[in-house]
Formats: structure tokens, C-alpha cells, sequence
């Protein structure tokens, strides 16, 4: 998916490795993953990526969902690193794709082709986080914007105090985003997905619903 941000690391790989060689050449795959081993590319030029520096999105090569998994796609993707003499490949993505990249590398490392695999944190999710990833690029972003759509919504409250709002966040399993978004604009009540797996076992009914009514029931001293 889409991370502010991403052309951005795009423009910085071409300007570094102009700047090490300006001999030296960037390629994109299109549609991510799926390009490299449909071997469906295109080279990245200054003019080009002049368009798209500091621009949201990012359809400069689009992104895909294809998973690296198997090891005829791991050697599909070496012919074409190998036809383009490219020498290390960068995977722009969220938890899946750096798995994949991680699974990549280790492949490559293990035949010895002598590519180096790349793995950079794009996510607005907030789930890429380790002692080397202080945060991924794109969460801070997405917080900020959702932040501040959730307080124009909170000053309509004060104005009609009849209507109750309810704001999803994206997120899935990992409630980072709502979190976040929920200490700087300070909500009535933040509901959080890692709370209702643990509560799984329990009917939808009584993990979700019915504390949420008796939240606005309370609220309203009835």
C-alpha cells in the first residue's frame, strides 16, 4: 500500500548512487515484487524522478501485493538482476515485503550471487519498530492528518451534542495508528484490535458492542 514518503527514499537512492558513480543505474519494478519476476521494469532517469520528488503516493512504479515465496520466483528475479547487472535490490514495503526481503537475501546469500537485498520500513501502520527502526516513514504522517480530521470532528461535537461519532483508523491487527492519534486528540474511548483478540473467545456482541453502549448509556446517566 501507498506511505507518504516513498518517492522520496526513490529520489534519494538515485541521487546516492549518482553521487558514489555517475555511471551507475536505477531501475524500477513495476508493481513492486510482481515486476521483478515478471521482469517488467523500467529505468529511473533525473528527469523523471524530478516529477515526483516530495509527491505523496507512489505511482512513479505503483506497488503490488505478490509475495516472494517460492524458489522459482527467487530465480526468476535473479535472471533479471543478473541481465540488468544490478547488484543490490531495495524492497520499499510494510512487514510482508520486508519478510520477503529478508527471505530474498538469505537465498541469494546461501547460492552466493552477490546481490545484496535492501529492506526499507514504508508503513503508516507503525508495526515495523525495532532497536534499529526507531519508526516506519509514512506512520507519522498518517497520524497527523487523521489527528487533525479527528479534531475538526470533535469541535462538531461541541456544536451538536446530539450525534455520536465513530472514527475507524487503518491498522488491522496493530492498533498503533489509534492509538497515537487517540493521545493527541484525547477521545471518549479508544478501542483497540489487540484488545478484542484477546477477547476472541467472547461473541462480538459482548467483546465490542455491548461496552461501547454502555459507555454512551453511562455517559448519559441512564
Amino acid at each position: 500500500g501507498q506511505a507518504p514518503g516513498g518517492h522520496n527514499v526513490i529520489s534519494s537512492l538515485f541521487d546516492g548512487i549518482k553521487t558514489l558513480n555517475k555511471g551507475s543505474k536505477l531501475y524500477g519494478f513495476i508493481l513492486g515484487p510482481g515486476g521483478l519476476i515478471d521482469h517488467n521494469y523500467m529505468e529511473l532517469t533525473a528527469d523523471g524522478i524530478d516529477e515526483y520528488r516530495n509527491t505523496g503516493g507512489f505511482d512513479i512504479i505503483g506497488s503490488g501485493r505478490t509475495k516472494l515465496e517460492t524458489v522459482e520466483q527467487f530465480e526468476k528475479g535473479y535472471e533479471i538482476l543478473k541481465k540488468l547487472d544490478i547488484k543490490a535490490l531495495v524492497v520499499i514495503g510494510g512487514d510482508d515485503s520486508n519478510t520477503n526481503a529478508c527471505v530474498l537475501a538469505e537465498y541469494y546469500a546461501a547460492k552466493r550471487y552477490g546481490i545484496q537485498v535492501i529492506g526499507c520500513p514504508k508503513t503508516i501502520d507503525g508495526d515495523l519498530k525495532n532497536e534499529m527502526i526507531e519508526t516506519s516513514f509514512g506512520f507519522d504522517t498518517a497520524c497527523k492528518v487523521y489527528s487533525e480530521v479527528i479534531g475538526n470532528i470533535q469541535r462538531d461535537c461541541n456544536s451538536a451534542r446530539k450525534y455520536w461519532h465513530f472514527i475507524k483508523l487503518m491498522g488491522r491487527s496493530a492498533s498503533h495508528i489509534a492509538l497515537e492519534c487517540a493521545l493527541q486528540t484525547q477521545p471518549n474511548i479508544c478501542i483497540i484490535s489487540e484488545e478484542m483478540m484477546l477477547s476472541r473467545k467472547l461473541s462480538v456482541v459482548f467483546a465490542f458492542f455491548l461496552p461501547l453502549c454502555q459507555f454512551v448509556c453511562n455517559h448519559f446517566g441512564q
